[in-house]
């Protein structure tokens, strides 16, 4: 920076920000137009977008307030060349890189500060809510236990007199109704291989929609990645549970 000053030559510091300033709020506002007419004026030739709901105002003026410049911009105010084709230098480069560094300025503190003012001036809320940590674990929690109760209905296993799966589905019943604690590992001892086939078959098949259960959870965007990829875990930790543990 002090080298780009001291080659500055006839221009004063002063007259050096003030160009900085004008082309920093014209990039601003430059930026700001071309959010709102790409917005709006895509809805005027496609159906497509038609439909949609409109964008108002308040999530272009956000996305157009966030256009801070840095790198990119400072990048390419130096790879203007020292000198021209005939060897002369490249008239007001240092200029133009001061000009820079002040649109860069401006736009990181000027707009990034004022950014959080400008979301709740707007009053805009989050589009995708998420749920803290403690109740994501349990509303998962809590959505998977219903399919395994709906499937152990759904194939009529109670009938067959496993108690096993009695026993299970009691204690699942229990935990979906008074939101207790998450499911343990069914601690019941067996002698019967039929039985125990019986209840593999049907873990397997309770498992299988818990899995697709949270596969509608991913696209519900309410869950985060990390609290669905921990669901996922222990339902294969349950499987190797099901299907290697002698019950």
């Amino acid at each position: 920076m002090p080298e780009i000053v001291r080659g500055l030559g006839h221009v004063s510091m002063a007259e050096a920000i003030k160009y900085g300033m004008f082309i920093s709020f014209i990039v601003i506002g430059i930026r700001l137009l071309w959010v709102f007419s790409s917005v709006h004026i895509l809805r005027w030739f496609s159906e497509k977008e038609k439909s949609k709901p409109s964008p108002g105002w308040k999530n272009p003026l956000i996305i157009g307030w966030a256009g801070m410049r840095g790198v990119v911009s400072l990048a390419t105010a130096l790879s203007i060349p020292l000198y021209m084709n005939d060897g002369k230098a490249f008239a007001h480069r240092d200029l133009i890189i001061f000009i820079t560094f002040v649109v860069i300025f401006v736009t990181l503190v000027f707009q990034g500060l004022t950014l959080p003012a400008v979301i709740k001036l707007t009053g805009i809320g989050e589009l995708d809510p998420i749920l803290p940590d403690h109740e994501q674990h349990a509303g998962i929690k809590l959505r998977l236990d219903t399919v395994a109760l709906r499937r152990l209905n759904a194939r009529h296993t109670l009938a067959s007199g496993n108690s096993l799966l009695k026993g299970y589905a009691k204690k699942l019943e229990r935990e979906i109704e008074g939101h207790q604690e998450y499911l343990r590992s069914v601690e019941v001892c067996i002698n019967r291989n039929v039985e125990r086939e019986e209840f593999q078959q049907v873990m397997a098949d309770i498992h299988d929609h818990q899995r697709k259960e949270l596969s509608k959870m991913k696209n519900e965007k309410v869950y985060t990645d990390e609290a669905i990829r921990k669901a996922e875990q222990m339902l294969d930790i349950n499987d190797l549970r099901v299907s290697e543990s002698p019950l």
